[in-house]
């Protein structure tokens, strides 16, 4: 396979024309800066394209040109490829890196370890790609209108932490997606109305996105649907499957902005058919935050502190086969929801005992079973 050391040098100037930019040459294009793409560019990657950071180079392989705030793109559109962020080859500690990332208030300039991230979008697509060792976030994506993630297989070596798959920072809204599958080292999906400091591009609120179609084996958490500060609302998560030494699903604050007011309103969580993982991660993997969540994480966790107005929880199905003592759906003292609908949840455990299915220890003010 032939290997471009200097990629950019190459690609960007296709980039620059806009338009369709089929990429038909197949090989590794090496990036020492980000690919900068436009407004009304589709960008077309041929099978057996790598787009790689360099070795040092502690680059985001892509960027949009309005990520810096600079206006709003529209009708951008990424398929195929192969991206990888090549995050053993950037002489970065992941110790230190994990615990430093909140040091800094956000700098878009500086490297957080994102590997392709967009931000102020209208009409965004991405899909048929494969995302591969970031040093953070595979995917970022904030202040979007109209977006499509979709068929996207993520494969990390797990050797860094709070490497999510697919990240989206409000505002954002009208946004699908479906079908992403494979290991991250975080969540696998993510929905952050604010976020922490590291990672905070934009914030606002979040609202009318549908999640169909997330897998993992041994993953860390499935989605994440998080509030403080700004809503979360309108949201269905659908065909969540595998296995997670966390969460299936998680409806959280995070403690990103103590003190600020959680909402989430809207959620229909319908259609997980997983359980927790029987294995850890490999030694050579980041596992600070793993603690004791393969034993004690719920599949369905709603967290202490959050508030709900409207949460349906549907066709939950766990066959466990590990150990775990985990919960199947645990609703977390002082979480307090309006209206809760629980429908087909069940669960069997390989060594035969019995336990509720659902675990509420909040307050739920209108409670119905069908």
């Amino acid at each position: 396979m032939n290997v471009y050391e200097d990629g950019g040098a190459i690609l960007q100037p296709l980039l620059d024309r806009g338009g369709t930019v089929n990429v038909e040459e197949p090989g590794v294009y090496m990036l020492h800066r980000p690919l900068v793409i436009r407004s009304r560019t589709v960008l077309r990657l041929c099978q057996g394209t790598v787009i790689k950071a360099a070795p040092g180079s502690r680059c985001s392989l892509i960027e949009n040109a309005g990520f810096y705030g600079d206006g709003t793109d529209s009708g951008i559109e990424i398929i195929g490829g192969e991206w990888d962020g090549s995050c053993d080859e950037q002489g970065l500690d992941p110790l230190q890196f994990a615990l430093n990332r909140n040091a800094k208030p956000y700098d878009p300039r500086s490297f957080t370890g994102k590997m392709m991230r967009f931000a102020h979008l209208d009409n965004f697509t991405i899909r048929d790609a494969t995302l591969r060792d970031p040093v953070s976030y595979g995917l970022q994506i904030a202040d979007a209108k109209s977006f499509l993630v979709s068929d996207i297989h993520f494969d990390y070596n797990c050797r860094f932490g709070t490497t999510d798959g697919v990240h989206i920072n409000g505002p954002a809204s009208d946004g699908r997606i479906l079908r992403v599958h494979g290991i991250t080292n975080d969540d696998l999906v993510s929905l952050t109305p604010p976020d922490e400091a590291h990672a905070e591009v934009t914030r606002g609120p979040i609202s009318d996105v549908l999640i169909d179609g997330v897998h993992s084996e041994n993953g860390y958490t499935g989605v994440r649907l998080l509030s403080s500060g700004e809503p979360l609302t309108g949201v269905t998560v659908k065909n969540v499957t595998g296995t997670y030494r966390h969460n299936a699903v998680c409806v959280t604050h995070h403690n990103v902005h103590p003190g600020e007011p959680i909402w989430l309103d809207g959620i229909v969580i319908d259609g997980v058919y997983a359980s927790k993982s029987p294995w850890g991660l490999s030694g050579d993997c980041f596992t600070l935050w793993e603690g004791s969540c393969f034993h004690t994480a719920p599949l369905i966790w709603v967290a202490r502190g959050v508030r709900v107005g409207r949460l349906e929880i549907r066709n939950v199905i766990r066959d466990e086969r590990s150990d775990s003592r985990a919960k199947t759906v645990m609703i977390d003292p002082d979480a307090v929801i309006d209206s809760l609908t629980v429908e087909n949840i069940r669960h069997r455990f390989a060594s035969g005992r019995e336990e509720p299915v659902l675990v509420n220890e909040g307050r739920v003010a209108k409670f119905t079973e069908l």
